[in-house]
């Protein structure tokens, strides 16, 4: 049952993103940007995606201090299900190309982004299972257990923009899904990093996970002023038919 539900908000979340702004006119939104990000020395390009593709979609999952092991097996669990979901696929294949690009990253801190899943293809029912089983079997972050892992949202974007940079696939639409369950707490200043991907046509949603199982004892992390929505809606969220979705804890 937790399963089915935290599946059923992640499939919500993916064809949001999917349907929330038409894919073939997306254009870059006009930022001041305070700063220049500095380059990081990318993964080699994946091999054979090269057909032009309706969307980059990168899917970035928390799995900071706040996340238990089973919020973690939950929301992994919950992204594999929905990708390969027949009304996520069926919102996939009416695009113009009828097929997307979809990376899974999992992430904490400042140093810490873990591919689970590289660059695959959707097109099918069976590319879509291939994805999804990818992101099933891949290994558990290596610093997963430690004690301390904080929560830098601005650098999972930081790493989702270096990935849609080696995306070998022509696209017009860059996307990022972020889920978390707390506020950006280390790293750079995330709105400013937020102004920049949207300064560069990305877009930024965020799946706002309510009440999480495990939130610190102050609640500032998980519960900040005004509501962890409105954080990402102030902070996070930008670009063209950007949105903020959210889920009632991992049950």
């Amino acid at each position: 049952m937790l399963i089915a539900r935290i599946t059923n908000t992640v499939l919500v979340f993916c064809a949001m993103a999917l349907l929330s702004a038409d894919w073939r006119a997306a254009s870059a939104v006009e930022v001041i940007v305070p700063f220049a990000l500095a380059p990081r020395t990318p993964l080699p390009p994946p091999v054979g995606l090269t057909k032009p593709v309706d969307m980059h979609l990168c899917l970035a999952a928390d799995v900071s201090e706040s996340v238990t092991k089973q919020e973690y097996s939950l929301q992994k669990l919950g992204h594999a299900s929905a990708i390969a979901d027949p009304h996520v696929l069926d919102v996939i294949q009416n695009g113009l190309h009828g097929r997307i690009t979809v990376l899974y990253v999992e992430w904490a801190d400042q140093n810490q982004q873990f591919l689970g899943a590289d660059w695959h293809m959707i097109e099918d029912e069976a590319s879509a299972n291939r994805f999804a089983e990818a992101i099933k079997q891949s290994p558990p972050p290596p610093w997963i257990g430690w004690n301390v892992r904080n929560t830098s949202t601005s650098e999972v974007v930081r790493y989702c923009l270096d990935q849609f940079e080696r995306a070998s696939a022509n696209s017009g639409r860059r996307v990022i899904d972020i889920s978390s369950d707390g506020t950006n707490n280390v790293g750079r200043r995330i709105d400013g990093v937020r102004d920049f991907a949207v300064s560069q046509g990305v877009v930024i949603n965020a799946l706002a996970i309510i009440d999480s199982l495990h939130p610190f004892t102050n609640g500032a992390h998980t519960r900040p002023d005004g509501g962890l929505v409105q954080y990402f809606k102030t902070n996070v969220v930008g670009g063209l038919g950007s949105f903020v979705h959210t889920a009632s804890g991992y049950s």
